[in-house]
Order: C-alpha cells, then structure tokens, then sequence
C-alpha cells in the first residue's frame, strides 16, 4: 500500500535511495545491534512505512525487518482477556527478537500495534539493554483518512481513537520518542532511527 491523501509521505520514491544509503552506511560504521521496536494505532503508517523500507533495504544483510502480524492471531472471539494475550504475544515476540539480534549479529526493526510497557518488559526479560522504542503517531483526521484508503474504514471507531490517545499518552509519560508520520517524510523517519542506532 502506497501512502494515500497528499501527507508528506507522499516522497517515497524520491527518497528511497537515500534511506538505504544511510542504512549502508550505518551498517559498515557502527557494529553494535540495536532493536528498534515500533508501536502505533491502526493507520498511522507502521506497516506501510517498514514495508517500504524492507524494499529498499533488501540487500543490506545487517537489518531484519519483522512485523508483529506475521504471527498466527487468534480468534478474537475465543480470546477470554485480550490485554493478557497481547502481553503475552509481545513478550514472545521480543524473545525471539533478541535471540536473532544475538545469534544473527543484525540490527533489526519492529512493529506492532501494543502498550509500550509490554516491549519493555520483554527486553528486561531478556536482560537486552540495546533497544529503542518509537511510536508511529499522527492526527485522528489522518488515521481515518488512511483507513478509508486501505479499505478497513470500520477501524476507525471511538476505541481505535481511544488507543491512540492512549499509546501517545504513555509514550510522553514514558519519554518515549514520537514520530509524526503525517508530518515527516520517509527519509526524515529513515533519518530518526539511523540516529537511534548511533546513539547506542
């Protein structure tokens, strides 16, 4: 899926040898692994955004890009406590994330739509100090637009409004970085996690 509606997002392609130059870079500079774990409501453009990255990137053998969905979901329905799900899926998630940073020796990039504690409670598990949390954040207009886009505008309803307020929320009260996918483009966001990685 391409970013639809005219947000900055729309410069994609023009700068997507860009992006990979600097993961390039990065990858023959810096040898210390970092996992970045993202997290976002619905239609602020996680996916969309790794996904086009994954493309431009696909030569680098230094970053692993892994998606929370590419796991088997439930039904929904037969789930008794959605919340202990999702904290246990992250966990798992981070499990496996760790052990392919140590055994693979590669960087490596996250997404999911889950409370940031659960990320952090998976790293602490795993004793993993190198890891940065971003969250993918935009305006509720944008978000709807974005859903109508890809076809799922029954997303877009007073809870996915509410989890987005709420993961912005415990991303300030957590000092966590926020990324405004609706006023960056994808060389700027490219640019905030390469900087993520040197900070490490």
């Amino acid at each position: 899926m391409k970013f639809p509606l005219g947000t900055r997002i729309k410069n994609i392609s023009h700068n997507s040898e860009s992006i990979r130059s600097l993961f390039l870079t990065y990858s023959i500079k810096n040898k210390k692994r970092m996992i970045i774990a993202i997290t976002g409501a619905s239609g602020v453009g996680k996916t969309s955004i790794l996904k086009e990255l994954s493309k431009k990137l696909s030569e680098d053998k230094n970053v692993k890009i892994f998606h929370f969905d590419d796991m088997d979901l439930p039904n929904w329905e037969e789930v008794e406590d959605s919340k202990k799900w999702q904290e246990e899926a992250t966990i798992e998630w981070i499990d496996k994330l760790v052990k392919t940073a140590r055994k693979e020796n590669v960087h490596i990039l996250f997404e999911g739509s889950t409370e940031i504690k659960f990320y952090i409670q998976g790293f602490e598990k795993n004793g993993y100090s190198n890891f940065k949390i971003l969250l993918f954040d935009c305006s509720q207009e944008i978000m709807k637009n974005r859903l109508i886009q890809r076809g799922q505008p029954e997303l877009y309803h007073s809870n996915m409004i509410g989890w987005l307020n709420y993961l912005r929320n415990e991303a300030i009260e957590r000092n966590i970085e926020i990324v405004r996918t609706d006023k960056s483009t994808i060389l700027e966001i490219g640019q905030k996690i390469i900087n993520s990685f040197l900070l490490s």
